[in-house]
């Protein structure tokens, strides 16, 4: 499909809805199938007409990456604009989750969810190593909402770090960190505890693989 011969051809409801589309795909976010008892249209619009959706982003430089495997789709830049710089905690922390993702799913429904309690996250933490005087609510809590910020991970809102509170690890994670580099995921968690570095300093060069995190850039399709 090309973005400037179909998108007029759409029904006014359809073309509304490819704005919404490409709209949260530049904004970050991460399409997902959504739950059987609430699916996401947009999941389905965006399965429909996922070339058109690609033409559009195509002229800003970007691309749409729809993964019928992991079922999530995202824009994805070609030249790695989008790439996030992570602290040292927040490295860690998805190297950990990326851990409990692959340890709770291997042996998972495809319906099933990867769930983990900020609590026992913390203990995992402080088992591999970290200063339990690093990890208070305060440091967790804003590392786990930078990994929201980017689909990596769900949270309720309101979400303050309390131990019982729940983290939902997203298979982005998998897209993220993949499992062929799961032994260097867990040599980069030896690697961040033994550097024993203060919280303070601590905003310093992890960073995510290029091409998988998408920046906050926004454009109008009906411009």
């Amino acid at each position: 499909m090309d973005f400037f011969e179909d998108y007029p051809r759409l029904e006014s409801a359809q073309q509304e809805r490819f704005q919404r589309v490409v709209t949260r795909l530049l904004a970050g976010e991460v399409l997902t199938p959504g739950s059987p008892l609430e699916p996401d249209p947009d999941w389905r619009f965006a399965e429909r007409f996922r070339e058109l959706i690609d033409s559009y982003l195509r002229i800003g430089g970007w691309g749409f990456d729809l993964d019928s495997t992991l079922r999530l789709g995202r824009a994805v830049h070609e030249t790695g604009a989008q790439r996030v710089r992570f602290s040292k905690l927040e490295s860690l922390v998805l190297c950990m989750l990326r851990l409990h993702y692959h340890e709770t799913m291997r042996l998972a429904a495809e319906e099933d969810r990867c769930d983990i309690t900020v609590g026992l996250l913390r203990e995992r933490l402080v088992h591999a190593g970290k200063p339990i005087a690093q990890l208070s609510a305060r440091a967790l809590g804003h590392a786990v909402r930078r990994l929201a910020r980017h689909s990596i991970v769900r949270i309720a809102r309101g979400f303050d770090a309390d131990d019982d509170e729940v983290i939902e690890v997203t298979p982005l994670v998998e897209k993220v960190l993949p499992d062929d580099r799961i032994q260097e995921i867990a040599g980069r968690i030896k690697a961040y505890v033994s550097a024993r570095t203060p919280v303070a300093e601590q905003e310093t060069e992890a960073e995510s693989d290029p091409d998988t995190l998408a920046d906050e850039p926004q454009r109008d399709p009906s411009s």
